[in-house]
């Protein structure tokens, strides 16, 4: 992070006091648990670290609690060496005694690896993050009982430099960290349903060379059959450890004949029940077989398709969302495919249901409790819902579109000022063996719009 911009988060702070209750540890996070429901984090990635002060905002019931005995510290001063990215963080601290400590948390805020060190008032390492030695930082130790120094590099700080665009450097810490997890988590679910889908593609491709060696030895059931035929009449000659038997082929006009092979453990009569057991199953098996293989075909390319789609961007559920198995991803886009839809972007997805069994497809099951769900008020018509990939709050203009959409897919589709209900998902309920298509809701706003179609909602989108 930019030294100017840390500065102004310093002088943001300045003077401002908290109580401590915790400090909590997790991965790239370092968190100071502070009385009054805030929390003080520091994010400390390799690319890019900082910290920003937050009121809950992330889940810590993983955290791994540390440095217990900083529990009920005072915070009293958040200051930024002169020089580079590092806060000093000071502490006093009244043990059972009353005697009162005095704590100071270094936080290094420099590439490649950030760290956290823990001193005593005198500047005495008392714990850190990350340890080491001259071994492997010729230039300082990082180790318990060892006076801090700090790093020695050739930053300069940009003093001069405008803060271009940021207006509180908190806010802008917060959402520049939830932009970076937010994407982060994309990129993880994708590769996991990627992986998922990339799985199912090696199984069903296995799948198809059995088939396909299935169907070679169905196609042998006239020569199944001509061995057995041979074998039939000369159950008496042949013996058992034989390897083969040279009969006529009774299925040829000419009667030339046939080499039979044998299985030298079985007796003849095992080996001719082998041959007909072997036609049976290739003359019943090879219409079943080909259909089966037809599936198998038909599964591979949709596969292949949906893998595709999803690496372009077209499916933004699947980069936002871990799915189930592979075929539940091709059951889900298949059904999202086949209902009314406008896509927009990875952020938004309109849905129209046409019919009850669509409202209750997607309202109960492809809605997530942020999007938002919009129904005309009096009249029987569409649940429209409006899908918010990355739970953003929607404009305005967006929502009265999806009102006129659900006016428009209305019984009042031919009247204005269409009273229209919306809310979240979260509020929608459906009544055990309630009819399909009915459901009650509560938490709505209530709006008066001009009905319109999908074609005249894309033009407005410039989707045309």
């Amino acid at each position: 992070m930019k030294y100017i911009y840390l500065k102004a988060w310093v002088n943001e702070l300045h003077k401002k006091q908290f109580g401590l209750e915790s400090i909590q540890l997790l991965p790239e996070l370092f968190v100071l648990q502070l009385k009054g429901s805030k929390q003080l984090y520091i994010n400390l990635s390799r690319k890019d670290s900082y910290p920003f002060l937050g009121a809950n905002c992330l889940d810590t019931s993983s955290a791994k609690t540390i440095w217990q005995r900083l529990k009920n510290a005072s915070l009293t001063e958040i200051s930024l060496a002169g020089n580079d990215r590092i806060l000093s963080i000071e502490l006093e601290h009244r043990d059972i005694y009353q005697q009162l400590n005095k704590f100071i948390i270094k936080v290094e805020l420099m590439p490649p690896q950030p760290n956290v060190i823990l001193l005593s008032g005198e500047g005495i390492i008392i714990d850190a993050l990350h340890k080491y030695t001259y071994a492997d930082n010729s230039q300082r130790q990082m180790l318990p009982n060892l006076p801090y120094t700090a790093p020695k590099t050739s930053f300069v700080p940009d003093l001069d430099e405008p803060l271009v665009g940021v207006g509180n450097c908190n806010d802008y810490f917060l959402s520049l960290f939830f932009a970076a997890r937010d994407k982060g988590v994309d990129n993880s679910m994708l590769i996991h349903n990627l992986s998922v889908l990339t799985k199912e593609l090696k199984k069903l491709t296995r799948k198809l060379s059995l088939q396909k060696q299935d169907l070679k030895t169905a196609e042998q059931a006239d020569y199944w059959l001509a061995c057995a035929e041979g074998l039939k009449p000369n159950l008496k000659a042949i013996k058992q450890g034989d390897i083969s038997y040279t009969a006529i082929n009774y299925l040829d006009e000419a009667l030339r004949s046939i080499e039979i092979p044998l299985l030298p453990d079985k007796s003849p009569l095992d080996n001719l029940n082998q041959y007909i057991k072997k036609y049976h199953k290739a003359k019943n098996g090879l219409t079943i077989i080909k259909t089966n293989i037809g599936k198998t075909e038909h599964e591979i390319e949709e596969t292949k398709l949906l893998i595709n789609r999803v690496q372009n961007g077209e499916l933004p559920e699947l980069h936002l969302e871990k799915q189930g198995t592979a075929k539940q991803m091709l059951s889900t886009t298949s059904t999202i495919d086949k209902l009314l839809n406008i896509k927009l972007g990875n952020e938004y997805q309109i849905v129209i249901g046409r019919k009850a069994t669509e409202n209750d497809y997607i309202t109960t099951q492809l809605g997530k409790a942020h999007d938002y769900w919009f129904h005309s008020r009096i009249y029987h018509g569409a649940h429209v819902l409006l899908r918010c990939f990355k739970k953003q709050e929607p404009t305005l203009e967006l929502i009265n579109l999806c009102c006129s959409l659900a006016a428009g897919y209305s019984k009042a589709k031919n009247s204005a000022n269409v009273p229209v209900d919306y809310t979240q998902i979260r509020y929608v309920r459906k009544p055990r063996k309630s009819a399909p298509g009915f459901v009650t809701y509560t938490n709505h706003h209530s709006v008066y719009v001009s009905p319109i179609d999908i074609r005249k909602a894309r033009e407005q989108l410039c989707l045309n």
